[in-house]
């Protein structure tokens, strides 16, 4: 699991699939964006200035989102 380090500010590369928990313990998918934190992916559709995104600060632990077995 791969996990920030507060040490060393580690985070994923833009545009990483990921899975987060924000300060409040709850878990949650979504995509990392280097300008603007962590993104939530809904499972409803939105408009992107509607989307939710969580400040490197506001993330307890991420980790990157388990790869797809469609192969």
């Amino acid at each position: 699991m791969e996990n920030k380090d507060s040490g060393t500010n580690a985070y994923p590369p833009d545009a990483s699939q990921v899975i987060f928990t924000d300060l409040q313990g709850i878990r949650r998918r979504g995509i990392y964006n280097k300008d603007k934190g962590f993104q939530e992916i809904t499972e409803m559709e939105m408009p992107r200035e509607g989307q939710y995104f969580y400040s490197e600060g506001d993330v307890a632990n991420w980790e990157y989102e388990p790869e797809s077995q469609s192969e």
